[in-house]
């Protein structure tokens, strides 16, 4: 049986096959909020501050249906 993934963004089933790509792209998304807010880096190199950022703009893309707007952020 092939595992359902629910896309956090549109809600909807994606087969789990795409998982990879979704990690990959996470990643990508992630190391360029860190490019762009280097000060939120930790000195254990964690970024506890980037993923909050990442999770909020998640959440904005889901309630506003992936239109315009990003989460305001501090630093």
């Amino acid at each position: 049986m092939v595992g359902v993934y629910i896309c956090p963004v549109c809600e909807k089933e994606v087969d789990d096959a795409i998982i990879p790509f979704h990690k990959n792209v996470e990643r990508q998304i992630l190391e360029r909020i860190r490019m762009m807010h280097p000060q939120w880096i930790e000195p254990d190199g964690s970024s506890p501050k980037a993923i909050d950022y990442y999770k909020a703009l998640i959440e904005t893309r889901r309630i506003r249906g992936g239109r315009e707007g990003t989460p305001k952020h501090g630093g």
